[in-house]
């Protein structure tokens, strides 16, 4: 009979051990993903697959008319600012063909009238 030297033997031990931990680490990585009720991959794409109808449903339009108003009005503000004047109040309505400003330049009063989509001076009155 043949003895195994310690070298041979350290070298079965280590061999037995890496592929026991192989097989544990193989078997958990490859369980199927129902596996005790965890998907790895429920967290990481939960929320692209959410329902559109139930975004959709809540979403709310008036906050939708009031931003686009804004900035209609905002463009206006700009446009009679580059032209010299200090804007006091900006009145648009929306599905109106006019936007209406109240400005000052200097010490008077003016209201502006500026046409919806052009942004162009309909009317300038000193008030």
């Amino acid at each position: 009979m043949k003895t195994l030297s310690f070298s041979t033997l350290k070298t079965v031990a280590t061999g037995s051990i890496v592929a026991a931990l192989l097989a544990v680490t193989t078997g958990c990585v490859t369980a199927p993903n129902g596996y005790n009720g965890y998907n790895g991959y429920d967290d990481l794409y939960e929320h692209t697959h959410k329902d559109n109808k139930g975004h959709k449903k809540h979403k709310d339009k008036k906050n939708d008319k009031n931003s686009y108003v804004s900035v209609v009005e905002q463009r206006a503000a700009s446009k009679v600012r580059s032209m010299g004047y200090r804007v006091k109040d900006v009145k648009y309505k929306n599905g109106d063909r006019k936007i209406k400003i109240k400005a000052e330049r200097g010490r008077d009063d003016y209201k502006i009238e500026l046409g919806y989509p052009s942004y162009n001076v309909i009317k300038l009155e000193k008030d």
